[in-house]
């Protein structure tokens, strides 16, 4: 018999940044095996944070297959035209991996045959508020866990 000791970790874990990488870079056969990409290899790297992240990482079958649904979000607070730009013309599209970056652990979605949508939305109220922001959604289905690495 296998007992386990269910008591909650001394510490709160948190994200602390969000890598992107181009899903060619990451093959499904790496991440089968664990083996994450070299940070080198990241096109973006968002800083977040953590009280502004929206996170959905939801295990699901279909036809008697597992997969997994992932749908993640934060704002874009900086709102210079040049951010703006940028997040217009790198995303709204597919054929993306991510690698989630907490205080304890790595966390890697995606790969080269099942890459991510980002999406950058439109959130700006000019109500003057103060509520403003763009939104970056991250979105899609794997049939590969993600994959956990220590720090």
């Amino acid at each position: 018999m296998e007992e386990f000791i269910n008591q909650s970790e001394s510490f709160f874990r948190e994200i602390r940044s969000l890598e992107i990488y181009r899903a060619s870079d990451v093959s499904y056969i790496n991440v089968f095996n664990g083996v994450f990409p070299d940070r080198k290899k990241a096109l973006y790297i968002f800083n977040i944070v953590p009280e502004t992240l929206s996170r959905s990482v939801n295990s699901k079958r279909r036809l008697k297959n597992d997969y997994t649904e992932i749908d993640i979000s934060f704002p874009l607070l900086d709102l210079s035209p040049e951010s703006i730009k940028k997040c217009e013309e790198y995303f709204n599209r597919k054929g993306f991996v991510i690698i989630e970056v907490t205080n304890t652990d790595k966390i890697l979605y995606g790969n080269s045959r099942e890459p991510l949508q980002i999406d950058f939305i439109d959130n700006r109220l000019n109500n003057n508020s103060g509520d403003d922001e763009y939104t970056i959604a991250i979105s899609g289905e794997t049939i590969i866990k993600p994959k956990i690495r220590n720090l």
